[in-house]
């Protein structure tokens, strides 16, 4: 059906497992939207292991309903490799806004992203954390998750995520999850990374983030350069993670999410430049992460306005804080904490 150009798919509830062995791929710019009845697609007979299972790369919104994406698994440090669950790339000449909405869709055992929005000139080389380089569109990229799963992913190298937004040049990042759950990834749990103008919306409710981060624990051998260095430290990572590295703000509601043993921060939110935070948390909770259950760290002439209600957190490790805010340049600290 992708083939064919089609881009309303159904597929009706007599249609058992779907075996995958090429990667699907859908090039085309109308919307693509997907409706499945719980089947599975499984990748792991895919005659290219390292491509992911499903790839949109003409810059159309995309929505899926109802589908599970099996990679297989297996990946480690010591056996890395796979590819990725859902890929959408965004062209560098599209605007506007390119949307991703997943409504009961999950995701196993990929050895890279579980799930990848790339508006990133450079793909994979993009790099994540503040700074990141290379170049995108002037679109904006709105991610809306509802009953996603993601799990047991981005085991088969350094800084794989079970989401990942790469959001460069003009646009925001808006996201969006409700009732979702990210465990077992490797990396990140959820990474959004937004490299030059625009601010990034959060809307991130009801979600449980869990025991992410720990592929790095695997380097036996730690070198410097490597990419699980970290001045002399495995790199681990965090539950949700979220890097404005250009002009913008970090600007949203975080309500009754479940931040729980990652091995970095639970939330872990960095802004770069220009900017600040205007972000409240109601009713969650983070216990035994690694490091704190909350940070915020504004590096540039922005300020923070914060509040943290009905929020308890924990720190694993004794010599953390369960909730970090740290100012290192011009700007504000504006922080309420109740209950």
């Amino acid at each position: 059906a992708l083939e064919s150009g089609a881009s309303v798919i159904v597929i009706k509830g007599h249609v058992g497992t779907i075996t995958i062995t090429e990667p699907l791929i859908y090039s085309n710019e109308l919307p693509l939207r997907i409706v499945g009845s719980g089947q599975l697609v499984d990748g792991t007979a895919l005659n290219d292991p390292a491509a992911p299972l499903l790839s949109v790369t003409g810059g159309s919104d995309v929505a899926i309903r109802n589908l599970a994406f099996d990679a297989g698994g297996g990946y480690d440090f010591d056996n890395p490799g796979g590819g990725k669950g859902i890929f959408v790339d965004v062209p560098e000449d599209v605007t506007g806004t390119v949307t991703v909405d997943l409504t009961g869709v999950s995701v196993f055992g990929t050895g890279n992203h579980g799930i990848h929005v790339s508006d990133c000139s450079l793909g994979d080389d993009c790099g994540g954390g503040q700074g990141g380089g290379g170049d995108g569109s002037e679109a904006s990229i709105d991610v809306r998750l509802v009953d996603v799963l993601v799990e047991n992913s981005g085991w088969g190298k350094a800084d794989a995520d079970g989401v990942r937004v790469d959001e460069r040049a003009g646009g925001d990042i808006l996201f969006s999850a409700v009732n979702s759950v990210f465990t077992g990834v490797g990396a990140d749990g959820v990474e959004l990374d937004e490299g030059n103008d625009g601010d990034v919306f959060l809307n991130v409710r009801n979600n449980y983030f869990g025991e992410n981060g720990a592929f790095c624990l695997g380097d036996d051998d730690l070198q410097e350069g490597d990419d699980c260095y970290d001045d002399g430290d495995p790199d681990v990572d965090d539950g949700f993670d979220v890097d404005e590295a250009g002009p913008g703000t970090i600007r949203g509601f975080l309500h009754r999410n479940d931040m729980i043993a990652n091995f970095d921060e639970g939330f872990d939110f960095d802004e770069e430049d220009e900017g600040g935070f205007d972000v409240v948390f109601t009713s969650n909770i983070a216990i035994g992460n690694e490091d704190e259950g909350v940070k915020l760290s504004e590096e540039g002439e922005g300020s923070i306005v914060a509040s943290l209600r009905s929020h308890y957190t924990e720190a694993n490790n004794g010599s953390k804080e369960g909730i970090e805010i740290e100012e290192e340049d011009g700007g504000e600290v504006h922080v309420t904490v109740l209950g």
